[in-house]
C-alpha cells in the first residue's frame, strides 16, 4: 500500500522525473550529451529521442545547474537548429554570467548565420572577462581570451576583413571594428552598398 502511495504521489507531483523504471526525454538527451563523440552523431541521436530537441537544448544551455562540459554540448548543438527558438536562446547566452557560455554562444550564433549575429558581435567588442586561456609551446606561454578577441575573431571570419591586434595587449584590436560597424550602419541608411558575408 506505502509503495501504491509514493508512485501515486510520485506521478502527480514529478512529471518529468524517472517514473516507475521508466526514461524521461530529459535524461535520455542528457545521456547523448554526455556521451558525446562528435557534433552531428550526438544530433542524430538527440533527433531520435525528440522530433524537437531545441526547447531542451536551450533549458539545459541556460541551466547553471546543468554540469559546464553538458551546457557547453547543448551550445554548440544550438548551431545545428536553424530556429527561431534555438536563436533567441543563444541571443540570451551571450550574456550569460559565465564568460566561456558567452563565447559558445558567440560562436554558435554565428555558425547559425543568424541576421542578429552582426549586432551582438559589436555589442560584444567590450566584454574583457575572460573566456578562455590557449597555451602556446614555442615559445612556451599561455595568452587569456577576452570575450571581445572571440567577437574579433568570429567578426572576421563573417566579413573576411582583418584590422589587427592591439599594440601592447597582444589582444585583437576592436576600436576598428566599432568604426566599421558605424560606417555599415550609415552606407545601410543612406541605401549604400555594404559588405557581402562570406559564412
Amino acid at each position: 500500500m506505502r509503495l501504491r502511495l509514493i508512485t501515486a504521489l510520485c506521478l502527480i507531483s514529478c512529471p518529468h522525473k524517472m517514473v516507475a523504471g521508466q526514461t524521461t526525454i530529459a535524461s535520455k538527451v542528457d545521456a547523448a550529451l554526455d556521451s558525446w563523440a562528435s557534433r552531428n552523431n550526438t544530433r542524430v541521436a538527440v533527433l531520435k529521442i525528440t522530433a524537437n530537441p531545441v526547447p531542451l537544448l536551450a533549458s539545459i544551455a541556460e541551466s547553471n545547474g546543468e554540469p559546464d562540459i553538458r551546457r557547453s554540448r547543448a551550445i554548440a548543438l544550438l548551431a545545428t537548429f536553424k530556429v527561431t527558438t534555438s536563436e533567441r536562446a543563444l541571443i540570451q547566452l551571450v550574456d550569460d554570467s559565465t564568460p566561456k557560455f558567452r563565447c559558445l554562444a558567440l560562436q554558435s550564433l554565428t555558425e547559425l548565420n543568424s541576421h542578429v549575429a552582426l549586432p551582438v558581435l559589436v555589442r560584444k567588442l567590450d566584454d574583457k572577462a575572460i573566456c578562455m586561456k590557449l597555451t602556446m609551446t614555442d615559445p612556451a606561454r599561455e595568452q587569456e581570451v577576452y570575450v571581445s578577441d572571440e567577437a574579433v575573431r568570429l567578426l572576421e571570419m563573417i566579413t573576411g576583413q582583418t584590422f589587427g591586434k592591439e599594440p601592447k595587449a597582444g589582444h585583437r584590436a576592436t576600436n576598428p571594428w566599432k568604426e566599421w560597424w558605424s560606417k555599415q550602419r550609415l552606407a545601410s541608411q543612406l541605401h549604400l552598398p555594404t559588405f557581402e558575408a562570406q559564412v
